[in-house]
């Protein structure tokens, strides 16, 4: 899970969102959640809404069209941060949309749902705060674990599923790639070879589990990182520091 920038939708669209909502608010509330499904799967609904929803969250989803819960590839689902069974009126609400494959869409978190005990979501919202507050990735085992003392970091991981099944195992492999990629970038920067330069880049954001770069380029930066990447091949961590690398990824 990494930081995600959301963007301001096209008036028209967040014009047909608006007019959704305000129909759902004069909506009596028993009748709401009823009425919010009846909404979301209205013919007309999915054609000139969720669709271009679903495309502007690929747009800024992380890789190539990442779910932005467990950073598998190939996500196609629109799912309710908040779900619609427990706040209706955010059915229709850009900032309470996110990009999710079906596996998180409905086999984890679906209608999960756990307030902070303040005015949010235990659940980490990678549109509104920065993921490696609350999650640590460990680069050579593909296994997340929470920061200390973050009960949004626990409860992710466990709503998510971040660390079932072949999950961890498939980070694990990323990372390896990852690491084979840093040093064809810096081979063909010695090279000269802008081009396959950018492709190494390229390849990198847009793989399957893209949150493996982005934790490994947190952690290069940090007071540990060191320690962290002691046992990584010698260079590695040079790389990962890299300015005009890091520039690639605007990091």
């Amino acid at each position: 899970m990494i930081r995600i920038v959301r963007p301001r939708l096209p008036t028209e669209l967040e014009t047909s969102l608006l007019a959704l909502t305000q129909e759902m608010a004069g909506t009596p509330v028993p009748d709401r959640g009823d009425h919010a499904e009846r909404m979301w799967g209205r013919n007309s609904v999915r054609r000139d809404v969720y669709q271009p929803v679903r495309e502007a969250l690929k747009d800024m989803a992380p890789g190539w069209d990442c779910c932005m819960y467990c950073g598998n590839h190939l996500a196609d689902t629109v799912d309710h941060f908040v779900p619609k069974s427990r706040c209706a009126l955010r059915t229709f609400y850009w900032p309470n949309l996110l990009l999710a494959c079906s596996t998180c869409n409905t086999r984890f978190k679906g209608d999960e749902h756990r307030s902070d005990g303040l005015v949010g979501s235990l659940l980490i919202d990678p549109t509104r705060e920065n993921p490696f507050d609350h999650l640590d990735l460990g680069l050579a085992s593909g296994v997340y674990r929470p920061v200390v003392g973050s009960p949004k970091g626990e409860w992710t991981i466990e709503v998510c599923g971040l660390n079932t099944g072949r999950r961890p195992r498939v980070r694990a492999d990323t990372w390896l790639n990852l690491a084979d990629d840093l040093k064809d970038w810096d081979r063909a920067r010695g090279e000269g070879d802008v081009r396959n330069m950018r492709r190494k880049v390229y390849r990198m954001r847009t793989q399957p589990f893209a949150d493996v770069c982005y934790a490994a380029l947190h952690k290069a930066v940090s007071d540990d990182a060191p320690s962290i990447f002691a046992e990584a091949e010698p260079g590695l961590l040079d790389l990962l520091r890299d300015d005009e690398l890091r520039a690639s990824f605007q990091v």
